[in-house]
């Protein structure tokens, strides 16, 4: 692994460069995020307007820092960063993350020329920064209170990244690292996908990508990367469509941020060894838009076997329909009739995954149906996809189950397509 780019997730030290005691500018949140979610090695802010900030002593310039520097992060006027970029050098500084500056404009080849000449590797310009979760680092200008998970994102979009790591939050998706590519002029896609393919903690990515370099090797990349670990693009670019074209069967490309996360998610969980699912429901009427939307997948519900039919018959109330794919358990059903159900079906051979459909009603209890989910998913390999469609009961089951991990969706079109993506992968990762 590059040491440069080993530096830049798992620093020993972070030197914040033209911090400011007040909120709302650039240089405070992202020194109150390192701050406030824990980084545990040395911080040293850098202004020669303050004596101390959170408590910590501030420093005029780079080179009044005695200690070993082992990252920069760089929120000062984009004037004074050739400056800067000396001082960095001369204090053994090796790699950077610049916030400041604005997309394309001319100062950030500017910036490039000069850390080049200092022989300093720099993530930007105009970065939102980097979050990781393994080294307590949350240098960002996103917020703080990121639900931990296993999903890497990496943006060129620096308000763009914001949001998306809000987005995951509030939709229960766990973040494992954020990377804000900026410009993207040094320090690009690859080397950063190069870094998270090794990262234990991250095991899915969604991939933000409005450009690709000419006669980069951004293609070639993913195509090494997503036979270990899976990539979900996230482009409106036909451009980038077009470069990734061939890669398209087992790399999901959207330009919708939902649809990202929400594939990201069931990517990150539990493999599947095939395309054979059951649905199993408590409304007919939910089971049959299921249905209808499997003709575009390649995901299969087929038919179950008469030996299974056989072992759900104790669990189905009367009036149900245990012979058909998806399952209808009846409205009347209740937690333990799905959990008999469900047990079943997990442990057939002939299944190789299944979706769970729970329609909210008076009678049900979305809370108590998400503790039994969980209790399943820790005793099975097989992926077990829930869907919980409702009101307020049902969403906060949902997002009950996504902070665990577990890939649960509010209605049957994004669960199945995330498991369409889930089974792609999975059998282009095994073949």
């Amino acid at each position: 692994m590059n040491y440069d780019i080993r530096t830049l997730f798992e620093p020993r030290s972070v030197a914040v460069i033209g911090v400011s005691k007040t909120p709302g500018k650039m240089g405070y949140e992202v020194l109150t995020n390192l701050v406030r979610y824990g980084f545990p090695g040395p911080i040293f802010p850098v202004n020669p307007k303050y004596s101390e900030i959170h408590g910590i002593r501030c420093y005029k310039t780079v080179l009044d820092i005695t200690e070993d520097i082992d990252l920069a992060i760089l929120v000062s006027p984009v004037e004074r960063i050739p400056k800067v970029m000396g001082e960095l050098e001369a204090k053994g500084v090796r790699v950077a993350v610049v916030i400041s500056g604005k997309r394309g404009d001319p100062s950030s080849l500017r910036i490039y020329e000069s850390a080049r000449k200092h022989g300093i590797r720099i993530l930007g310009p105009s970065s939102m920064g980097i979050f990781h979760v393994k080294s307590r680092l949350n240098a960002t200008l996103g917020p703080m209170d990121v639900i931990e998970g296993s999903v890497g994102l990496i943006t060129e979009s620096r308000t763009l990244g914001m949001a998306l790591m809000g987005l995951a939050a509030v939709q229960g998706v766990g973040l494992s690292a954020v990377v804000g590519l900026g410009d993207k002029l040094d320090i690009g896609e690859e080397e950063v996908l190069e870094y998270l393919v090794e990262d234990m903690s991250t095991r899915s990515l969604v991939l933000h990508v409005e450009s690709m370099k000419e006669g980069g090797s951004l293609r070639e990349t993913l195509g090494e990367v997503i036979r270990r670990k899976p990539v979900v693009v996230l482009t409106a670019s036909e451009g980038v469509k077009d470069e990734l074209e061939d890669l398209m069967d087992h790399l999901p490309v959207t330009d919708d941020v939902t649809t990202a996360l929400d594939m990201a998610l069931a990517l990150s969980s539990k493999r599947t060894a095939g395309k054979s699912f059951v649905a199993v429901t408590n409304s007919g009427g939910a089971g049959k838009l299921l249905r209808g939307m499997v003709s575009d997948s390649v995901v299969e519900l087929p038919r179950p076997s008469e030996e299974l039919v056989e072992d759900m018959r104790q669990f189905v109330p009367e009036g149900g329909k245990f012979s058909d794919n998806p399952v209808d358990i009846t409205g009347r059903a209740g937690t333990d009739v799905y959990k008999g159900v469900l047990d079943v079906l997990l442990s057939s051979r002939e299944v190789e995954g299944v979706i769970a459909l729970h329609c909210e009603t008076a009678l049900s209890d979305p809370s108590r149906f998400a503790d039994m989910i969980s209790d399943l998913w820790d005793l099975y390999d097989k992926p077990l996809i829930p869907v919980i469609m409702g009101g307020r009961r049902a969403t906060e089951a949902v997002l009950s189950l996504r902070r665990r991990g577990i890939p649960a969706y509010p209605t049957p079109c994004r669960a199945l397509r995330s498991a369409d993506s889930l089974v792609r992968w999975s059998l282009f990762s095994t073949s």
